[in-house]
């Protein structure tokens, strides 16, 4: 911050959820750059303090370490949003502090240091926890009136949900659509015709701009699928989302009815 205008307090969060299961296991890696800093680390005069709330469950609980952090004790406790704060507290009392990388404001002072005192912070960082991972694809869309022209669609990716805004009576169709179809090989005529299209737009869009959505519960979710069918995480913008986006859908032009009646004739 502006307190230490070169130096750096950063803070990269990784949570693990247990395919079909509730254990979590969060990994938490610091990078601290001021050297004055450092050395409180170093002799324990300081820690770094992981603050995790999930709303959802009433959990909240800190952690505390010198150096990564490994929690792999979440056992059904985090769920739905879950926030996680970071933050550099120090934990025996220092008297005349001073750091060489200070502010020149504050370039001849001394402070005394109590424990508790939050010497540096990151931002804090959500992230959604729930079995909403291994639903069906189609379960990061919500469909909803809004778009300007019959027969064409529109997307929104600013909320958790993927919006794709048709026309009014094109949401009506489609939803009746959507309903005949419902299990049956003609689905797949939506999910070539909507959701792959949609699907390649959303890739493309997430990896141009991947700070922009990555708080959104659909980016988490849509990752988790891509690393399950081995393609490269959101914001590669080396990877070939046509190609992604069939193999997350399962390959479904192959699986469209013509292709069968097409089979059986030959």
């Amino acid at each position: 911050g502006d307190d230490y205008p070169n130096a750096e307090f950063e803070v990269e969060i990784d949570c693990r959820r247990d395919q079909g299961g509730v254990a979590v296991e969060m990994t938490v890696e610091f990078a601290l750059s001021d050297p004055d800093l450092l050395q409180l680390v170093e002799d324990d005069a300081a820690k770094y303090v992981v603050l995790v709330k999930s709303t959802k469950t009433h959990f909240r609980q800190e952690f505390l370490s010198k150096k990564t952090l490994v929690i792999s004790d979440f056992k059904g406790q985090l769920s739905g949003r879950v926030e996680i704060s970071s933050f550099l507290v120090c934990v025996q009392r220092q008297a005349s502090f001073k750091a060489e990388g200070w502010h020149l404001d504050f370039a001849e002072r001394t402070f005394d240091l109590e424990p508790g005192v939050v010497l540096a912070e990151d931002k804090p960082k959500e992230y959604w926890i729930d079995a909403a991972d291994e639903a069906p694809i189609g379960a990061i869309f919500e469909h909803r009136p809004g778009a300007r022209q019959e027969g064409e669609w529109q997307c929104n990716l600013d909320g958790d949900r993927v919006q794709i805004l048709l026309s009014d009576i094109d949401s009506n169709r489609f939803q009746h659509a959507r309903e005949s179809a419902n299990n049956t090989p003609d689905a797949q005529y939506l999910m070539n015709g909507l959701y792959l299209p949609v699907l390649i737009h959303v890739l493309s869009a997430a990896d141009g701009n991947p700070d922009a959505y990555e708080e959104y519960r659909w980016f988490d979710s849509l990752n988790r699928r891509l690393e399950a069918v081995g393609c490269k995480e959101l914001g590669d913008t080396s990877a070939d989302r046509s190609v992604d986006a069939q193999k997350v859908l399962e390959q479904p032009f192959v699986k469209m009815p013509m292709m069968a009646e097409a089979d059986e004739e030959s």
